[in-house]
């Protein structure tokens, strides 16, 4: 029993979807869903906030606000997300950057396709996690095996002005 919780709590910290259940989706769907459709209403006041407080202000947006929203919907899918499959690290730093080189910086297109981009890179490394070896490898060493490369490259290419 005791070595179970342990093994159960080592998969959650490393991320996992092996013990993932039908029950644990239906728990998960609904923050997540809420949350990704609060962001897509909001997405054009997400491109304002690009371009500063005074405009966004002389356009009616309130972008104090428009930031908690989206911190708020962002966080709540987050939490419906890591409830279910424990902490899966780099997937929020890599994708976005692949889908913003693909289709830009405008959110109509960049949330969906993000959305979209992440659940197939997921799929992805879990079947690669699956198929290695003979014992699953927690996807989250997979994903940080990915994007600790990836992060490196942004960064020297962020210091060296390109």
């Amino acid at each position: 029993m005791f070595s179970e919780d342990l093994k159960r709590i080592a998969l959650w910290q490393m991320g996992s979807f092996a013990n993932v259940t039908y029950t644990d989706i239906r728990i998960a769907v609904n923050p997540v869903l809420c949350g990704i459709i609060g962001l897509y209403f909001l997405r054009w006041k997400i491109n304002l906030l690009s371009l500063g407080d005074e405009d966004c202000y002389t356009l009616g947006i309130n972008p104090n606000r428009t930031r908690w929203l989206v911190i708020l919907f962002s966080t709540v899918t987050t939490v419906g997300c890591v409830t279910v499959t424990g902490v899966i690290g780099w997937v929020g730093l890599v994708i976005p950057h692949i889908c913003r080189k693909l289709v830009g910086v405008n959110h109509g297109y960049f949330l969906p396709v993000s959305c979209l981009t992440g659940a197939i890179f997921m799929i992805i490394v879990d079947t690669v996690a699956r198929n290695l070896t003979a014992a699953e490898i927690p996807i989250g060493i997979l994903t940080a095996l990915i994007g600790a490369p990836f992060f490196a490259i942004i960064y020297n290419r962020r210091r060296k002005g390109h």
